[in-house]
């Protein structure tokens, strides 16, 4: 098999995806187009998913990888998703009054919001102020305190393969009342206790019976956002999308090929030790990144760099959005030489965290 692949979307979870399928033997070629005849089409971001054009393009006669039109509401529709694990008994946090003042509370968008559409909110003048801030409509949840994970899988019609757990790191700090944004870092796997571990088998084997019984006819990823609460796993949101940038570690901590994972139903097999990956943002992100500094980057091959919002001129490099680079690295402690690298990074309004750790 030789197949010509067009991987959908430009961000870093995109470069990190036509890395690796490039490097697999099932690959001949990286299309840049879905228009150039490709034999395979991997979709990146929700929006081209939840528009539709997972199923435009198969009706053409192309195998895509992305869920389809109707279950891509797991995500574009965060009540759908709610009447869909309620349906198959799968455990969520319950659904509030909107005019509920049992704080904290969660207000979620009912829409898509590059993950910047849910709040944990403490008052009412919190809750006040986001609510009027999303130009969607909104629901309450109860407040759920606990250790997430986040859990990627395949489902290729017929049976769920799962990755290995991830966890990741949404608040742009450390701060409570900081803001949500699309992920500052991430490592895998995440050390889980054996109960932990029982219990995510069996939340898996319910997802997998609810996809089958639900007539679901689509090969895609299914992103479990999960918590654990009152010693089991709970549903905070689903994406029909690899994590960004979770995806970054899952691929990087891969020993085996990730297209014949997709393609032949081979198990994933890891690497030792864990793979990290650290967002450098522009200052001023989420809401107004500063855009246009030149960026010189450090040489060191114990890390690989991914392009997020990044415009080139001139062979030089300049920052062009609010999450700038994803760096990765590999190792017993890999957010060792993350940090690094990052400080040696030369970019006058670049912003990290600088207290994500595995340990």
């Amino acid at each position: 098999m030789s197949l010509k692949v067009c991987v959908i979307g430009n961000g870093a979870r995109e470069e990190a995806l036509k890395e690796f399928i490039k490097s697999s033997p099932l690959c001949c070629e990286i299309l840049n187009s879905p228009d150039d005849n490709p034999d395979l089409i991997i979709f990146g971001p929700e929006q081209p998913i939840c528009d539709g054009l997972v199923d435009f393009y198969q009706a053409k006669g192309i195998k895509c990888i992305g869920v389809d039109k109707n279950f891509s509401r797991l995500e574009s529709s965060k009540l759908f998703a709610k009447k869909f694990m309620a349906e198959h008994g799968i455990k969520c946090a319950k659904l509030l009054p909107v005019e509920s003042d049992l704080f904290p509370q969660v207000v979620k968008a009912d829409g898509l919001c590059k993950g910047k559409g849910v709040k944990v909110v403490y008052n009412q003048q919190d809750k006040d102020t986001f609510t009027k801030s999303l130009n969607m409509p909104y629901f309450i949840e109860e407040y759920l305190s606990g250790d997430e994970i986040s859990l990627m899988s395949y489902f290729n019609g017929k049976r769920l393969v799962n990755f290995c757990p991830a966890r990741d790191f949404k608040r742009l700090t450390n701060d409570l009342n900081s803001p949500n944004t699309g992920g500052m870092g991430a490592f895998c796997p995440v050390n889980l206790s054996l109960e932990q571990t029982e219990k995510l088998e069996l939340y898996s084997a319910k997802l997998e019976a609810a996809l089958l019984n639900s007539s679901a006819n689509f090969s895609g990823f299914i992103y479990s956002g999960l918590i654990w609460s009152r010693n089991d796993w709970y549903v905070l949101e689903y994406n029909v999308r690899l994590g960004d940038p979770e995806c970054q570690v899952i691929l990087n901590h891969l020993k085996n090929d990730f297209l014949t994972i997709l393609l032949n139903n081979e198990k994933p097999v890891y690497k030792n030790g864990y793979s990290a990956c650290l967002t450098i943002a522009a200052k001023g992100y989420p809401e107004n990144p500063v855009k246009g500094d030149e960026i010189i980057l450090p040489n060191d091959k114990r890390v690989k760099v991914y392009f997020a919002g990044v415009k080139q001129n001139n062979n030089k490099l300049y920052s062009n959005g609010g999450r700038v680079l994803s760096i990765c690295a590999h190792g017993d402690n890999p957010f060792d030489i993350l940090y690094d690298y990052a400080e040696k990074i030369q970019m006058k309004n670049k912003f990290f965290r600088k207290d994500i750790n595995i340990f």
